[in-house]
């Protein structure tokens, strides 16, 4: 049986764990740190989808997006816009590269964000099994699953990291996940590659939540500002959108995992990805360091971000509520605030 979707939601403990982890290793998610230049780099757009796909390759991960998403869940396929779909990717992109770059207030702000967005992602599975994100082995299997997309994307495009940069990277990706409570990952980036072999690749699956995710590079759907465009025309006019992003996917995403999702690139999409590849290395990193750290600062001082309007504790405790009000009378769990 997969207990992983079993057990119930962790409740938020003493940060003990964290704070040895602090005390041992330091802070390793400052300024210069491998954690902070890697989720720093433009190397990050690369691991978007293939992030968005790892979190769902489990039984429990799939589950709760086909549940309870308003973009990718099963009674909203087909009915969602291109705005709907970008910015679903913009608010994951901003939650996690938020988490790990921002600092003080506005970091604890993302974290609670994260979790209060999760509190009410729960249900049933298939078999009648109960799943809820906050899971202790569900939330670190996801939290793994976020982790590795990133350095894996750096490592494709810039070369291999040294063993003491990947373990450095990895401190700082468990001390980020301290922030939102996630627990039970291994100590080291050595022990998390057997974890990833022995716990979290046999707990994947090719879930239709991760191929449908993947069709979207494909098949975006039209905005709703001008749904009239003949289909011929979008297609050609977010060729380049789309062909950057199912790129990235395929040199990010572990070849077991794209035979998992029955994807099989074609050959110009392989000529692309050496392409790409070549590129990235033969370009001074100076040129990519730092891109979404920028963007993030630039993001929090002048921008609208996800945790000041749908995600904030205002719109939150608001759907909180409601879902307390659903439940007590017996009603249909509301939908989760977004965008849509």
């Amino acid at each position: 049986m997969n207990n992983q979707s079993v057990a119930q939601p962790t409740d938020r403990k003493s940060l003990s764990s964290a704070n040895e982890r602090l005390l041992e290793y330091g802070d390793r998610t400052g300024p210069g740190s491998p954690a902070r230049v890697v989720m720093g780099d433009a190397s990050l757009f690369y691991a978007a989808v293939p992030t968005l796909i790892y979190v769902v390759l489990s039984e429990g991960g799939s589950k709760g997006v086909d549940d309870h998403d308003r973009v990718a869940g099963l009674d909203n396929r087909g009915k969602v816009s291109f705005e709907h779909v970008m910015g679903r990717l913009i608010d994951t992109l901003d939650l996690v590269a938020g988490l790990a770059l921002a600092t003080g207030e506005q970091q604890t702000e993302i974290a609670e964000a994260i979790r209060g967005l999760h509190r009410h992602i729960g249900g049933t599975l298939e078999d009648g099994r109960r799943y809820h994100a906050w899971n202790k082995d569900l939330w670190a299997w996801t939290w793994g699953g976020i982790i590795k997309p990133p350095l894996d994307a750096y490592e494709q495009l810039h070369g291999p990291v040294t063993k003491e940069f990947a373990e450095d990277y990895y401190i700082g990706a468990l001390q980020i996940g301290d922030l939102i409570g996630v627990r039970g990952l291994p100590d080291t980036y050595t022990e998390f590659l057997d974890y990833w072999e022995q716990q979290w690749i046999p707990l994947a699956s090719g879930t239709g939540t991760g191929k449908y995710i993947y069709s979207l590079l494909h098949d975006l759907p039209r905005p709703a500002v001008a749904p009239w465009i003949p289909t011929p025309l979008w297609n050609a006019m977010t060729w380049p959108l789309r062909h950057a992003l199912a790129t990235g996917a395929l040199i990010v995403i572990e070849p077991r995992i794209q035979q998992m999702l029955e994807l099989e690139p074609t050959r110009a999409q392989q000529l692309s990805v050496r392409i790409q590849k070549r590129l990235w290395r033969a370009a001074p990193e100076v040129f990519t360091r730092g891109w979404f750290e920028r963007a993030i600062a630039a993001r929090l001082r002048f921008g609208n971000t996800s945790w000041h309007r749908h995600y904030s504790p205002e719109s939150l405790s608001c759907y909180h509520a409601q879902v307390e009000h659903a439940r007590a009378e017996g009603l249909p769990q509301p939908t989760r605030p977004s965008k849509r």
